[in-house]
């Protein structure tokens, strides 16, 4: 094929020149205005004999360059004038002429995609995964889903049926309601959170409105916490006025809890809380707001289609992993004024995020509609066929960018790293080489390491896992030989949780602890009501509902493993619950009664009789600064420790022998602070009176532990059901243990700076806060991985 370039003074001239030069069955190859009028490349496939090209100056193209089978426009009859003729017909003519050479460059391009881009692991090595992986990107889709989606597309559909693969995939994996009545059904209090301007009150109202269709106008109320927006609260007043729903202004926790304890009749309650930016560090401070409602407050968090993609990635990880329970779900606004769908529905998919409703508009409340995942991804799709995007890249762009890759990813790696401490180190501190030895510690410490790998089984579902509690009972194990010196510590104790199903909640859990004092993990149990001895509408399925059931699991994930059970004073008898052989230790009253050389005394009396020997230093808390509230003084105390043999006596039954060892804790002028009391099964062949006061010690101040798995349930999130809730407890168990290694572990001192860092300026560093600083560091160790 040769071509043949022509130039002519305007579109006449030039095609009677080809007309001429090639006859009435030329192709035109290409057009385009040029600075002496209008250049037209033609061809013919077979030349005629007489068809003598018109010498024209300037370079000819490389005829390689050009494909023998790319589409090409024929030649108009000369009765008839050029359909691209912008003489007679400026707009339909033009319109076609762009769209053919739209095609054919479109043709071009998918032929070089192979040469373009290169390299075996490329998604667009072949042309349609290139295509495909285009699609997608001029949707709005980020690269990293388009890629994880494209790698297993199956290798022997054609283009139709691959398109429609992409679309299954997206309906399939894109989370939306199912139906309403699983959000509104059993009421509750629901709060809007989200940046500023996405229209969190409008969608409120919205809400309210659809409410009232469900519910009656009786039975919702509105309420802000926006005091900072001029006109907040007399905006949703006036919806208020029109749908005759209360509409209420709240400032602080205290006015909050006062406020729904006044609309405790009302069955659903909505909250349109302060626009925060999710850089903005005050994120945490709305959520521990919500937090401290008295009640569980539901959140849903409203994402801008309009927004561009890095910023609803953003949004996501500040509102889903700051701080406060979870957000259910999320509401996507302003489809009318989004060019793109994609960012959105990329960020509900790859967060896990639920799409509750969608927003087309301002009306009130006819602009807001359930939202249906075919609808969504559909909507996206058909983005692409009505204008090609604007800042989508090019197939050499991609080329480019992917060629680069290799020789970027140590450069990437150091800007992650420097994100990282800058994000978690407050402001003006030395970031330093503190940071990655901080980190390294955080990922060798057995209970940091599994309550982490129990949040990223939690954060990257989008939902708390199924009870799991003994799921990290192997890196106990493992764990074992360099943690202990000869025996496993199980620490039985309950936690009283708030927002759960129900208030007064109980959370009972087992503390794993080396005989050194090292948190190695934990075990959750059963939840129950506290006012409620057997409550099984509220008992979970977990692991261990009883204190024999509990041990029987232990027993079973670490056979090989020498164990001794710590029992608190209000929980059942060991000597009852336990199978017989078990090895326990019972922390006791002074006043409880027992038998010593066969006469009837209490353990007070017969501590008074016993000699004691020192048994050492009890050392101080090593960890973070913050925690060792009421332990500053520990490195001052001495430990003392004595032991008989008694009895307790049994109804109906011969008396139980066991042994009793009292620990003593003196300063340094021999002044007795605390006196304990311990029965246990242990003989003294199998651990000697020293270390059993050593573990009564241990067993006194790790009780806070229980306290930090209560302060972590709040952070934790909310839904779920009952397996929701007992992969809830086990996580907040998991938090609980981690949490007794940042206050006591030697090498957690590192880590008081990403704590602060990571709570924001203006907050202090309480044991209160630690779980959620814990978790938000997990969440930017995740973003930066």
């Amino acid at each position: 094929m040769k071509i043949s370039r022509f130039i002519g003074a305007t579109s006449r001239e030039v095609m009677r020149q080809v007309r001429e030069a090639l006859g009435p069955d030329a192709l035109i190859v290409s057009n385009r205005s040029v600075a002496d009028g209008v250049e037209v490349m033609a061809t013919l496939d077979e030349p005629a004999a007489d068809a003598v090209p018109v010498p024209v100056p300037g370079p000819a193209p490389e005829p390689a360059s050009i494909s023998a089978s790319a589409p090409a426009l024929a030649l108009p009859r000369p009765d008839e004038p050029p359909a691209w003729a912008p003489a007679e017909q400026p707009e339909a003519g033009a319109a076609g002429l762009e769209a053919a050479i739209g095609a054919l460059r479109g043709a071009l391009e998918s032929r070089l995609d192979g040469l373009l881009w290169g390299g075996n692991d490329a998604p667009g090595r072949e042309p349609l995964r290139a295509a495909l992986f285009r699609l997608l990107l001029d949707a709005g889709f980020s690269a990293r889903l388009a890629r994880a989606m494209l790698e297993r597309l199956p290798g022997t559909l054609a283009e139709r049926e691959a398109q429609s693969w992409v679309r299954n995939e997206l309906v399939t994996h894109l989370p939306v309601l199912a139906r309403e009545d699983e959000l509104w059904g059993q009421g509750g209090v629901y709060a809007l959170v989200g940046p500023t301007g996405v229209g969190k009150t409008t969608t409120l109202a919205k809400l309210a409105a659809r409410c009232v269709a469900r519910v009656g106008r009786d039975q919702v109320a509105m309420l802000t916490t926006d005091n900072f927006r001029i006109g907040a609260l007399e905006q949703l007043q006036i919806y208020g006025r029109l749908m005759g729903v209360p509409a209420r202004s709240v400032r602080d926790v205290a006015e909050l809890r006062a406020t729904l304890a006044e609309l405790g009749d009302r069955r659903i309650v909505l909250i349109d809380t302060t626009g925060i930016s999710q850089r903005d560090r005050n994120v945490a401070a709305q959520a521990a707001l919500l937090c401290g409602a008295g009640r569980p407050v539901r959140r849903l968090l409203v994402l801008n289609a309009a927004s561009q993609g890095d910023t609803l990635d953003e949004v996501a990880h500040a509102y889903r992993h700051g701080a406060g329970e979870d957000v259910v779900g999320c509401i996507v606004t302003k489809l009318d004024e989004a060019a793109r769908l994609g960012p959105a529905l990329d960020t509900a998919i790859r967060h896990r995020l639920p799409v509750h409703y969608v927003c087309v508009g301002q009306k009130v409340p006819e602009d807001l509609t359930l939202a249906r995942a075919d609808e969504l991804v559909d909507r996206a799709l058909a983005a692409p066929e009505r204008a090609p995007a604007l800042y989508a890249p090019s197939e050499a762009d991609m080329a480019s960018l992917w060629r680069a890759r290799a020789a970027t990813q140590d450069d990437g790696a150091q800007r992650r790293r420097q994100w990282l401490a800058a994000a978690l180190l407050p402001a003006g501190a030395a970031a330093a080489p503190s940071l990655p030895q901080a980190l390294a510690w955080l990922d060798s410490d057995p209970a940091c390491g599994q309550a982490r790998a129990t949040w990223r089984q939690a954060g990257m579902a989008g939902h708390v896992p199924a009870a799991s509690s003994v799921s990290g009972l192997g890196c106990v194990q493992r764990a074992f030989p360099s943690a202990c010196d000869r025996y496993l510590l199980a620490l039985h104790g309950t936690a009283l949780v708030d927002g759960a199903a129900r208030s007064g909640t109980l959370l009972q859990a087992a503390l794993l602890l080396s005989d050194r004092g090292a948190a190695l993990g934990a075990v959750a149990g059963r939840l129950r009501q506290r006012a409620v001895a057997s409550a099984q509408a509220w008992t979970q399925s977990g692991p261990g509902r009883t204190l024999a059931e509990r041990a029987a699991v232990l027993a079973e994930g670490m056979p090989k493993v020498p164990m001794v059970h710590l029992v608190e004073p209000d929980d059942e008898s060991p000597w009852r619950a336990l199978p017989a052989g078990t090895a326990w230790l019972a922390r006791c009253a002074g006043g409880t009664k027992v038998l010593h050389d066969d006469c009837p005394t209490t353990l007070n009396a017969v501590g008074k009789a016993l000699g004691y020997l020192p048994a050492g230093r009890l050392d101080a808390p090593a960890g973070v600064a913050a925690l060792r509230t009421g332990q500053a003084d520990a490195a001052a105390l001495d430990l003392w420790a004595s032991g008989t043999e008694i009895s307790v006596p049994r109804r109906g039954a011969p008396a139980l022998a066991l042994r009793l060892v009292c620990a003593r804790v003196a300063s340094s002028d021999g002044t007795v602070l605390r006196q304990l009391f311990g029965l246990t099964s242990l003989s003294a062949s199998q651990a000697d009176a020293a270390a059993v006061a050593r573990w009564l010690v241990l067993q006194e101040r790790a009780r806070r532990t229980f306290r930090d798995m209560a302060q972590a349930w709040p952070a934790l999130p909310a839904d779920g059901g009952a397996a929701g809730l007992a992969g809830r407890a086990a996580l907040a168990a998991q938090l609980g243990a981690a949490c007794w290694q940042l206050a006591h572990a030697p090498g957690a001192a590192a880590l008081e700076s990403s704590l602060r860092g990571a709570l924001g300026q203006g907050r202090k560093l309480t044991a209160r806060a630690v779980p959620a600083a814990l978790l938000k560091i997990f969440s930017m160790l995740e973003m930066a991985a």
